[in-house]
């Protein structure tokens, strides 16, 4: 039959019998049992596999040492270990501190380089503090012209300066002027290099967990000791007796508590909500003056963290109200000498040029106080950060902890990439920012410590999340006003870090640790990389740096203030803050420090092993670690002998060199502790493990029995036929498993296994498994039969069982690549390996029907042509593919070179490929309109309104949103033609606007036109013509009417037509979310997918061996190959299964504010877009070219909808197979050095994958779309039927 249109002759008042309905109830029973179980599959494998550490609820108390008052040895004097009067583990070295975190400061964003200045030009070199402000005008304009000059110079000589290079002058001026009082650290991150995780980190003093990367945007409250607690919960009374003796907390609740001012990243609030909260409103109720007798105050500011193209809002507002706390308010510059209130005017004028959106300014913060004074002269009424008893002076005055988080340059990084343009005018602003910090400090009478850091860097496109160097390598400068590194106490400093290192090297344990853990030093390479001569040898020698982890800024903070190091700390403090200290209750204030730290430490693992049944600690760990910390504590006893027989001098060289040995031992236990839970913090839970992998492939053993039992059942009788054997299958296992549970509690395999885990494992597993036996069984499981085997290999054509066994041999080995992290980085190229050879495979069998020379085989060899021409189609468009690239870090350098953002070094998409893009609004819509011509359906109202109009206009303004926003991202010379860069231009609204009615053509227009008619039918009326061999009849009687001849377009390939209209829709929502080039990509994938559905539909047709033969079943294939699709469109798309490859910037496509919900679907839709847009293609598989006359659908409908289901099911399968595959692998490799960089984020990638997959196949294609067109077609009933409506209109 002519499967394009078909010719009817009726009379008007003829009519079919009306159709059955179409029963959808079995297939929403199995599709929500399958979506279920298999998450309890994925929910206990996880749970085994990635547990979180156990969090003790133990806090460190000012009151209580972490060692005996006796000290751990009989030499140590109970006055060496008391507190002293500040109720303090050490005595405070400053009053208060500044925080200030630039989120993404790389190392070499804080690196000055004397001969890049030289040999490049910086574009401002190291200046005095507040030199800025005193520079004259004509000044400024030849420094700006010789910055010119020098920059001309050293793009001569052969290279230009990084936009990020020798932006901070003030930190590299300071240290050199005042190494005393600054210093400059390579701040290594742990992976994740996540902000949230890393907030955790650096109050800690803790390990993230792997699993912890997913909550970076729904962080909860941390409930872990960390020194923010330790400072809000801190008082200044002296140590009641009582309580040091007793360990009580009473102090929680009495005494005077430190007052905090938080601004920036709102990231904190979801950690710290208690102890972040603002109580300006509680202080405006209080009448009692509690906030002045003790109870302490805090200001908060958050600002949105997550609209990262948002460059400038959250900086502006941390930096319009820091003059707020760091200047005396302007109410008391008239009762100051005249030229200090012009010092302090010009300050706070330079701070608000600083702001660069002037209306930040206008926030009612900044309202001018009221003329009246409350009790004891503060002003109030005023600003909203004013309250009854905290005016503008006592905000300036009595803070003791200043936390500011500017996320610019971050943000910079994530929008535009480090080597834009922007994020060198960004660090410049933060270099002022420091400056104008740095000159308050230097004002103000109390000793003041600045931490300038950032949480993590940024790899060369910007983005973070991962463990590459730049990634992890962030920035420490510390800085006070107040002597804290002398000459004598770096000496001493260095000499005890080089003894820490010697230590661990000549270590008996027999425990291997990473490099970074024993070196305190590190070569800047980051700074040399980027500056290459044509050779490839770097232009510089790397310069030489101080190195410390992220978690050791924990204790050194803790103690600098005063506060007890936080119980679950493992990080060491920076021996240069306490080196200086000569005497701190009798003994050398770094030994003093370390050992406190360290004890704290051991008293932390001593308290996790008694709390855990199974710790996850080796005995080799644990005993290594007893060994060195009584190692350093026998040490600290001969020491404390030697200075008794000294009477209690230390001052001797000897007695020095002993007090450094002795610091170094404690050093080296901090990092020996710290470097084997580094490698090997993982709870496993074997059992757990065990049994999620078991329901997964229970379940993959389902939905591969599905399809065959599909063509034989109607999903109605298979529900019918199993449930109860299901049911009672999984309570009665349920039950043995219960009753085993006690023997598993009592094992070591099952550590973390709760009563529900056993429960919820035991009824999963006996439903399952009962129902894969019911489905390999006839009868619903009464008599076993082998027809499911036989449906897959018997009677068969024999390119027919090769193209099959091909395609089930492509899944096996896909899920067999993650058996090695070599060929798991390689995935891309194995899966384009595997479609080649399925497709060449594809177009062997079609040219396999070109022999022979029946009658019959004419039409096979049309159809064979067919088949050919399609598979080597795609073929092509998979090669088109792979000029798209997004390379893992493991690929460079190497052979893969990133394209997808066009040049290799790009990290924003460039504007020519913005421009080729617009060729995709032509090119999509023509080619679905060519499939469509082949069954005239392009004749269909629906075709020319959405597919030649509707969908064009969509795409159109979704692709010139793409040219807009490479327009912004693109920099503009400025015109004073200085060579400097001039802001991007700004096309934000209209860039909005243009997304918003993208998305809302294709859904208001689109869906709503599908919904309304998603036929692509057109019927053509014309008379019949007279047979010639009829004789005239004479006209004695009155004539009829003539017969009518009707031709029904679009008739062969209704249901086929009336889905790829929908699937057309959803395309220019999910083109919209995809940048330029994954745009481009997914074009290709949908006429990739088009091209399947025509491949085997000519297969079928060329491999049926007899017209009243049935066509052979090509499904298995056909769903592979689609799927294999949809994993090369998600490489191709500009993806890799790894953190950083996600495209962030793509969560503010058409809106202007963050908003969780909206943003996380946006990323979600631009990650698994190709596999949305694949497995809605899956019903094409059954549907692509049936004719709207299709006596199966009429007769069983049940029957029909249950093959659709049953493709579904093989297309589910193959998703899982790869998921099963990953989590086997990522298991079996727990041990593995790569299991956290490479097999378990390969596993965490996959579940979302196949939760969308089967979720879109089963409930979205099939279950709304695919039965909306089956139903329809039922409704509409047969041909004869429309025609006579068609006729009857016409007359």
């Amino acid at each position: 039959m002519d499967r394009r249109t078909t010719k009817s002759t009726t009379d008007p008042a003829s009519a079919a019998a009306g159709p059955k309905l179409l029963p959808t109830r079995g297939h929403w029973v199995l599709s929500l049992m399958l979506l279920v179980f298999s998450s309890v599959g994925f929910w206990l494998f996880s749970r085994g596999f990635l547990l979180t550490r156990m969090v003790l609820p133990d806090h460190s108390h000012s009151s209580t040492l972490p060692f005996a008052a006796k000290g751990s040895g009989a030499g140590v004097s109970q006055e060496t270990a008391a507190l002293d009067a500040d109720c303090a583990w050490y005595p405070a070295k400053f009053n208060r501190a500044i925080v200030l975190v630039i989120d993404a400061l790389r190392i070499d964003f804080a690196t000055w380089s004397e001969e890049l200045d030289s040999r490049f030009g910086s574009g401002g070199g190291p200046v005095e503090t507040n030199e800025a402000s005193k520079i004259a005008a004509g000044q400024q304009q030849a420094q700006a012209q010789t910055q010119a000059q020098d920059r001309k110079e050293g793009e001569e000589k052969g290279g230009r300066l990084k936009p990020y290079h020798n932006r901070l002058p003030v930190i590299h001026s300071l240290n050199e002027r005042r190494p005393e009082q600054a210093m400059l650290y390579r701040f290594r991150a742990d992976p994740p290099t996540t902000t949230l995780q890393r907030l955790k980190g650096l109050t800690t003093g803790q390990l993230p967990t792997f699993i912890d990367a997913g909550s970076n945007f729904a962080g909860s409250a941390i409930e872990e000791d960390n020194w923010l607690q330790a400072l809000r919960r801190s008082s200044t009374h002296s140590c009641n007796s009582t309580e040091a003796s007793s360990g009580s907390s009473s102090d929680h609740d009495s005494g005077f508590k430190r007052n905090l001012v938080f601004l920036g990243d709102d990231t904190w609030m979801s950690l710290f909500p208690e102890e972040l909260h603002d109580t300006c409103a509680a202080e405006a109720n209080d009448t009692l003056g509690e906030a002045r007798s003790g109870k302490g105050w805090t200001r908060s500011r958050p600002f949105p963290s997550l609209n990262v193209w948002d460059i400038d809002t959250v900086d502006d507002g941390v930096l319009a109200r820091l003059p707020l706390f760091l200047l005396p308010p302007e109410s008391e510059e008239h009762s100051m000498p005249e030229h200090k209130a012009a010092e302090v005017h010009a300050r706070r004028e330079d701070w608000r040029r600083l702001v660069r959106q002037k209306d930040m300014l206008q926030h009612p913060d900044f309202a001018e106080a009221a003329s009246q004074a409350g009790p004891g002269g503060q002003t109030h009424g005023g600003g909203a950060m004013e309250s009854r008893h905290v005016g503008r002076s006592e905000l300036h005055r009595d803070w003791d902890m200043l936390i500011a988080h500017c996320l610019g340059v971050d943000h910079c990084g994530h929008r535009y990439g480090p080597d834009h343009s922007a994020i060198s005018t960004k660090l410049e602003q933060m270099n002022k920012a420091i400056e104008y910090i740095v000159d308050a400090i230097d004002h103000s009478e109390k000793s003041t410590a600045l931490f300038v850091f950032g949480d993590h860097g940024m790899d060369p496109k910007g983005d973070h999340g991962g463990d590459s160097p730049r990634e992890v390598d962030a920035a420490l400068w510390m800085y006070s006003n107040k002597k804290w590194n002398t000459g004598k106490g770096a000496e001493r400093s260095a000499r005890v870090l080089e003894q820490s290192t010697a230590v661990l090297e000549n270590s008996a344990s027999g425990l291997s640790l990473d490099h970074e853990i024993k070196s305190n030093w590190w070569l800047n390479t980051h700074l040399t990389d980027d500056y290459r001569q044509a050779s490839g040898r770097p232009l510089l020698e790397p310069p030489r740096m101080r190195s410390v982890p992220q978690i050791d800024l924990v204790a050194t903070v803790s103690l600098g203030l005063g506060l007890p190091v936080p119980f679950n700390n493992l990080g060491a403090v920076i021996p240069e803050m306490f080196a200086s200290d000569e005497d701190v209750h009798g003994e050398w204030g770094l030994l003093r420090a370390l050992r406190l730290n360290a004890a704290q430490t051991m008293r932390y693992l001593t308290t996790y092993m008694a709390s855990s049944r199974s710790h996850g600690f080796s005995d080799d760990a644990v005993r290594a670690w007893r060994d060195m910390y009584e190692r350093a504590e026998t040490s600290y006893r001969e020491l404390s002998d030697l200075v008794s027989q000294n009477h209690g001098t230390r001052r001797k060289p000897h007695i020095e060199e002993f007090e450094e040995k002795v610091a170094a031992e404690y050093h080296a236990f901090l990092r020996l502790v710290l470097g084997t839970l580094w490698q090997m913090w993982a709870q496993f839970d074997a059992a757990l493990i065990l049994l999620g992998l078991c329901i997964m492939a229970l379940v993959l053993v389902a939905l591969v029995l599905l399809y065959p039992r599909s063509r034989r059942s109607p999903l109605d009788e298979i529900v019918r036929v199993t449930w109860k054997g299901c049911v009672a299958g999984g309570l009665a296992t349920m039950f043995v498993f219960r009753s085993l549970s006690s023997v598993l509690f009592s094992s070591d395999v099952a550590t973390q296994m709760s009563k529900t885990d056993v429960s919820v494992a035991g009824f999963a597993i006996g439903l399952v498994l009962v129902f894969c036996v019911q489905l390999a069984c006839e009868g619903g499981g009464a008599q076993c039969s082998c027809a499911w085997l036989k449906t897959w290999t018997v009677q068969t054509p024999a390119a027919h069982s090769l193209l099959n066994g091909a395609a089930f041999a492509a899944a096996i080995m896909h899920s067999l690549a993650f058996t090695s992290n070599s060929f798991t980085f390689s995935e891309d190229s194995i899966v384009h390996y595997l479609l080649q050879s399925l497709l060449l495979i594809a177009s062997a069998a079609g040219a396999s029907v070109q022999l022979g020379t029946s009658p019959l085989r004419e039409k096979q060899r049309a159809a064979g042509k067919r088949a050919i021409v399609c598979a080597l189609t795609i073929m092509v468009l998979n090669r088109i593919s792979l000029y798209s690239t997004v390379c893992r870090e493991e690929q460079l350098p190497g052979g893969c070179v990133p394209t997808f953002y066009g040049p290799p070094s790009a990290s924003i998409s460039s504007v020519p490929l913005a421009i080729a893009n617009l060729s995709m609004v032509w090119l999509v819509p023509y080619v679905v309109l060519r499939f469509l011509r082949r069954s005239h359906s392009h004749r269909a109202l629906i075709a020319n309104l959405w597919i030649g109009i509707g969908m064009r206009i969509s795409m159109g303004m979704a692709a010139v949103y793409w040219v807009l926003d490479s327009m912004d991202s693109v920099p503009s010379q400025s015109p004073s033609g200085d060579g400097a860069d001039a802001p991007p231009s700004d096309w934000s609204e209209l860039r909005i606007v243009l997304a918003r009615m993208a998305v809302g053509v294709a859904v208001g227009g689109g869906l709503s036109a599908w919904i309304a008619s998603p036929f692509c039918l057109d019927v053509a009326i014309s008379d019949a013509p007279e047979s010639p061999a009829q004789p005239k009849q004479r006209p004695a009687k009155p004539q009829q009417p003539p017969r009518q001849a009707a031709v029904i377009l679009g008739f062969g390939n209704a249901f086929g037509a009336a889905y790829l209209a929908f699937v057309t829709v959803v395309f220019c929502v999910l083109y919209t979310f995809q940048q330029p080039m994954g745009g481009i990509m997914l074009a290709v994938l949908l006429v990739s997918l088009m091209f399947s559905a025509e491949l085997f539909d000519a297969l079928r047709d060329a491999l049926t061996t007899a017209d009243d033969s049935p066509a052979p079943s090509l499904v298995p294939a056909q769903v592979a190959v689609m799927a294999l699709l949809a994993y090369q469109g998600y490489f191709a798309t500009g993806h890799q299964f790894t953190l950083v490859s996600l495209q962030w910037s793509t969560a503010f496509v058409g809106i202007r504010e963050m908003n969780l919900l909206i943003c996380g679907a946006i990323v979600s839709l631009n990650t698994l877009g190709s596999f949305v847009l694949t497995a809605l293609c899956v019903p094409l598989v059954m549907l692509w070219n049936e004719s709207l006359g299709s006596q199966l659908l009429r007769l069983a409908p049940d029957a029909y909808l249950a093959r659709v289901v049953g493709a579904g099911a093989l297309y589910a399968a193959y998703n899982l197979l790869v998921t099963t595959g990953s989590a086997l692998f990522a298991a079996w490799f727990r041990r593995h050095l790569m299991v956290w960089k490479v097999f378990a984020p390969r596993f965490i990638f996959a579940v979302p994958v196949f939760m969308m997959n089967i979720a879109v196949v089963l409930c979205v294609a099939i279950g709304l779309a695919a039965t909306r067109v089956l139903g329809q077609g039922l409704t509409i009933g047969n041909a004869q039927a429309r025609v006579a409506h068609k006729i009857q209109k016409r007359h």
